[in-house]
């Protein structure tokens, strides 16, 4: 069904309900240094499913884990997960290129609004997202909603700063005790949000997962990424040194609203005090303008 950097997810059955669901396999490098990285994202993954799983009702917008196992033969952590028929959205934005359009910008209000409540789901459980990128939001349709996704990957997250859960420490401070002391800057160089860059980890709050939000949604609505360079140097010197480019996209469609950009703009305020749900969380991300009237221009 799909790959990431550490993991492979394949569809799978039940044997006893015959329900299905999704293996998510991470198989564990030998050499010890990178046996022990892909274990420390392991716990992280581990310490979110946890806490999840005493929700009731489960919270909205996050995948369902429903077991670890260890395969010893193979040896490989198996996460048993809830499937998602649907493509992921970077998957998405391609198909929707190769048909020779780009995706609705009402179809794109409606995306980003549930990925925007699953980050205030992580957020209200002590959490941050840390990852988010198109790769990890996968549609989910159900009669209801053709569109609905879910937030899929959390072996990157970690705890929330000031929220009083150490839950991604404590899983790693058990694996090893060097672990939880040791942050570094983790996740994928083109969502990183400013402050990361110029502050290192303890620049981490809710508004860097904020930023990484306002990537996404100009990425679905323009069809490229606003910080995008040919090499890595490249996309870390245009996210701290330029602003995106609002030119309307090529591909002859509509503009995007003046509503949605601005509610881009302001999910990249440099300023994380003064980024969008900076201060006012995933209510005022919600409550903008951008996600309000209805798309299109």
């Amino acid at each position: 069904m799909g790959k990431g950097s550490i993991a492979r997810v394949a569809a799978a059955t039940c044997l006893t309900s015959d329900k299905r669901l999704a293996a998510k396999r991470v198989p564990l490098p030998r050499e010890t240094k990178e046996r022990l990285q892909v274990l420390q994202r392991l716990a992280r993954e581990s310490a979110v499913a946890q806490a999840l799983a005493t929700q009731q009702p489960f919270p909205e917008g996050l995948v369902r884990q429903c077991a670890c196992v260890y395969d010893t033969e193979a040896d490989t952590v198996v996460f048993i997960m809830q499937l998602c028929e649907g493509p992921n959205l970077a998957e998405l934005r391609r198909q929707q290129k190769a048909a020779g359009g780009r995706l609705p910008e009402a179809r794109v209000q409606h995306i980003v609004r549930q990925v925007a409540v699953a980050l205030g789901q992580l957020h209200r459980l002590g959490f941050l997202c840390v990852d988010l990128k198109a790769e990890n939001v996968v549609l989910a349709p159900t009669e209801q909603d053709p569109d609905r996704v879910l937030l899929v990957d959390f072996d990157l997250c970690r705890d929330l700063p000031g929220s009083g859960s150490s839950a991604c420490a404590d899983m790693l401070a058990r694996l090893d005790p060097a672990a939880a002391a040791a942050e570094r800057v983790w996740g994928t160089a083109e969502y990183l949000a400013y402050e990361l860059l110029k502050d290192g980890p303890s620049a981490y709050s809710p508004a860097s997962d904020w930023w990484a939000l306002g990537v996404l949604t100009y990425e679905l609505l323009y069809g490229r990424a606003p910080y995008s360079a040919p090499t890595l140097d490249g996309v870390l010197h245009r996210i701290s040194h330029t602003s995106p480019a609002f030119t309307p996209p090529e591909d002859g469609g509509p503009k995007v609203s003046g509503a949605m950009v601005q509610f881009i703009r302001a999910l990249l305020r440099h300023r994380p005090d003064m980024r969008l749900g900076g201060r006012g969380g995933v209510q005022e991300v919600l409550e903008h303008p951008g996600l309000q009237q209805p798309g299109g221009a």
